[in-house]
């Protein structure tokens, strides 16, 4: 397994995200120094002929900061990559948050809206509010028809009664704990699937 530690962590929010309301979102908007983000956006562009579509997981919404998955979308959409960023964090809904993005929207087929950065959609928590009724996979393969890279973010995966369907949307995961013991259960649950592990990033 490929091992990622990031440690230096500095008490800074980005100019999007001190526009948020979330309190939620406000406690894990911490920025991380910039050339840790271009290092996960460089690990995965070497792995770009094997693996497309990205999974940042983690035990609990505190061992996956938003500006995590957040960031290293921009950094690839900046590399000219068509990037799609899903977020799973049905609790938060986050990333709608962060981009500013409004409505409520229950399809089963979610559209992906088109961001402030070039070459970077999302797909906003609140289209998976059905999630059950929804094939995620399927709607991930689709997708990767239009898109260069998808970046799944999905803290709290351990304890999503969906966590199975999730993982099987992607291709390989970040683990992302603050913790040792967290990394041997998120790596538990992603073994006995397709879905390689290719990173662990530990948050201090």
């Amino acid at each position: 397994m490929f091992a990622l530690i990031l440690k230096k962590l500095k008490k800074r929010k980005t100019k999007k995200e001190q526009n948020t309301n979330s309190a939620d979102v406000n406690e894990t908007a911490d920025k991380w120094p910039e050339e840790n983000y271009e290092f996960i956006t460089e690990r995965i562009k070497r792995v770009e002929k094997r693996y497309k579509s990205i999974l940042f997981a983690s035990v609990e919404l505190g061992s996956l900061p938003i500006t995590i998955p957040v960031n290293v979308a921009i950094g690839l959409a900046k590399n000219k990559k068509r990037c799609l960023l899903v977020d799973l964090d049905l609790k938060r809904d986050a990333i709608a948050e962060v981009f500013e993005l409004n409505g409520k929207k229950n399809s089963l087929r979610p559209k992906a809206v088109r961001t402030e950065f070039e070459n970077l959609w999302v797909w906003p928590g609140h289209n998976f509010a059905q999630l059950k009724q929804m094939n995620i996979n399927a709607l991930v393969q689709k997708a990767l028809d239009k898109f260069d890279f998808i970046i799944i973010n999905a803290p709290s995966l351990v304890s999503s009664p969906d966590r199975r369907q999730i993982i099987s949307a992607a291709q390989a995961a970040f683990i992302c704990t603050k913790d040792t013991s967290e990394v041997k259960k998120l790596a538990e649950l992603i073994k006995p699937s397709n879905c390689m592990v290719i990173g662990h990033i530990q948050i201090p």
